[in-house]
């Protein structure tokens, strides 16, 4: 009698979305949508997902059992102009008008310091204005809202002990200056939409969340993607999906026919912030793959001579479709390059990888959804109001 095969034990596998504003978000749908068409398990199969910034309201919706097949034919490809929520963000009025109050004396002291014989000088004056400006900008209180309706309309209670896989959300505790990660035990009586608000907080934009007395902004302040909290819980395979990598802006094939800094401030600005980010990943992953060897780190990025990527502000919305597909798009033909080794990695963790070029090359070529839901209805429009929120992008 032959010896009876037994089969590979699965892993712990974990899925981490990293940052990368809105265009950032939308660019993980797509390339989880053309996951979902690579693997032979759900990406909703998943044991853990941790989420940052952008990335924590993908991972949430994931988490509560959006799959990125809803997400992506009802939120990214359909197009309604239903007012179903409150913007997701709002004018922070409270903390404009609380600013104010100070001015008199912010004046006075400006103006003593530009006077001659003044202890300061005319750029000290300038600076000391900033005192005026508010925490942020904007209200960001619509993303919680938002999240908590989709929960509801899906009968999912707002808590983390309440969704059907288990869930971080990563934030940064502004006076500590410690990185938070929400659903961890003990810190899993915060609503799961209240945590997202304070992951999604980008600094200088949105007013930091306060949660229990605690001030919190966007969780991609410490770290990019926040990796080793999945291997801390046990991971073997994590999928780390990284929006934001700078352009490669050189060569016979650049994609630009100049420099970057003739573009303006603005290009310089993005590019700067891009360098940072994916710099302090790809420094993070090198520590983590050399002290957890038995770890396995796939990385799912835009190519980094992409410019349509590039060209799109990390808060446009409105580019939705054309961003998802450049997700997609290079999620499958990473996969089509390293099929065999992509494989091999994945059947170490039991998961088989499907023939990539059997996939369709855009998601235009997949079988939508039928009816729209009213959940994705709800986020699309809720996205849609936050471009409009923010005014005109480059």
């Amino acid at each position: 009698m032959a010896p009876r095969r037994t089969a590979r034990r699965r892993s712990k596998v974990a899925l981490v979305c990293a940052g990368g504003g809105v265009t950032g978000a939308v660019w993980e749908i797509g390339a989880l949508r053309a996951l979902e068409e690579l693997l032979d398990r759900s990406v909703l199969d998943l044991d853990l997902y941790v989420g940052v910034s952008g990335g924590a309201f993908v991972s949430a919706l994931l988490a509560a059992g959006v799959s990125p097949r809803q997400i992506y034919d009802e939120a990214v490809a359909g197009h309604p102009r239903r007012r179903v929520f409150p913007p997701l963000v709002r004018l922070g009025l409270g903390d404009v008008l609380a600013r104010s109050r100070r001015a008199p004396a912010v004046l006075f002291r400006a103006l003593a310091d530009a006077l001659p014989g003044g202890e300061g000088s005319i750029s000290d004056a300038a600076l000391s204005l900033f005192e005026l400006l508010p925490a942020g900008l904007l209200d960001s209180s619509g993303v919680r809202e938002s999240l908590a309706e989709i929960l509801r309309r899906r009968g999912v209670a707002d808590d983390f002990a309440a969704l059907p896989r288990a869930l971080r959300v990563v934030a940064v505790d502004l006076d500590r200056g410690e990185a938070v990660a929400f659903g961890e035990k003990g810190r899993r009586g915060v609503p799961v939409s209240r945590a997202v608000q304070a992951s999604t907080a980008l600094p200088g934009l949105y007013r930091p969340v306060r949660i229990r007395g605690r001030d919190y902004v966007d969780g991609g302040v410490k770290k990019t993607a926040h990796v080793n909290l999945a291997i801390h819980e046990g991971a073997r395979l994590v999928l780390c999906i990284n929006p934001m990598v700078p352009l490669r802006n050189e060569g016979a094939r650049r994609p630009l026919p100049g420099p970057l800094s003739g573009r303006g401030v603005a290009y310089v600005l993005d590019q700067a912030l891009r360098i940072m980010l994916y710099g302090r990943m790809q420094y993070g992953l090198e520590r983590y793959r050399a002290e957890h060897p038995e770890v396995d780190i796939l990385v799912l990025q835009p190519e980094p001579a992409d410019l349509r990527m590039f060209r799109y502000n990390i808060l446009r919305y409105g580019a939705r479709r054309v961003v998802a597909e450049l997700g997609y798009r290079a999620t499958l033909q990473a996969f089509r390059r390293r099929r065999q080794a992509y494989a091999r990695l994945l059947a170490r963790h039991g998961i088989a990888l499907r023939d990539p070029r059997r996939v369709p090359d855009s998601p235009a070529g997949l079988e939508p959804l039928a009816v729209r839901s009213p959940v994705a209805r709800a986020l699309e429009a809720s996205l849609q109001r936050l471009e409009s929120a923010l005014g005109p992008r480059r």
